[in-house]
């Protein structure tokens, strides 16, 4: 599984080998990262991407969900997916994290735009959704930027280590993005 993004950025499935590369660029970015993922914490070392990386595999086969790993220039720097898909209702629902150093170079943008357009025109899909943080400003700049509505403002609801926090539902419908 790939989606060509440009010269430098192509999104694929990741591969139980680069555990290691995984596990480096969130253990780099763990500070950031912890801010708004509630996993962080819980990964100490690579071989507990093992599992996960294979599940990823699995699901994106079935086409339950699709993660995706963001390569800048050849390198792992983040991943980027549907996080769930409903088949029945043909909705998917976007996430993403990208390595600090990454960040400001129109990546994450570009990687999502590819994703939402293999979305409406490979998988089928009628609406896509991403929810972000209210108080995350550069998570909620990418469906902004790419012209998402904004439905709802979602009172407590991600728990984030020791507290909730209330998230912002952006949603893009086929229609509105391929006219």
């Amino acid at each position: 599984m790939k989606i060509r993004v440009g010269d430098a950025i192509e999104l694929k499935q990741i591969q139980v080998h680069e555990q290691k590369d995984l596990f480096k660029v969130v253990d780099d970015n763990r500070k950031q990262l912890r801010e708004w993922l509630p996993w962080v914490d819980f990964m100490k070392k690579p071989e507990q991407y093992v599992p996960i990386i294979k599940e990823w595999t699995e699901m994106n086969d079935a086409r339950e969900a699709m993660t995706l790993g963001i390569y800048y220039e050849g390198t792992l720097t983040g991943t980027c997916g549907f996080n769930t898909i409903d088949g029945l209702s043909r909705r998917g629902q976007i996430g993403y994290w990208l390595a600090e150093e990454n960040t400001g170079k129109g990546i994450m943008t570009a990687a999502v735009a590819a994703l939402i357009d293999y979305g409406f025109k490979e998988m089928g899909l009628h609406r896509i959704e991403i929810i972000a943080g209210v108080n995350n400003e550069k998570s909620r700049k990418i469906p902004e930027k790419l012209e998402f509505t904004q439905e709802a403002v979602m009172k407590d609801y991600e728990f984030l280590y020791d507290h909730y926090h209330d998230c912002a539902l952006y949603r893009m419908l086929k229609m509105d993005w391929l006219t």
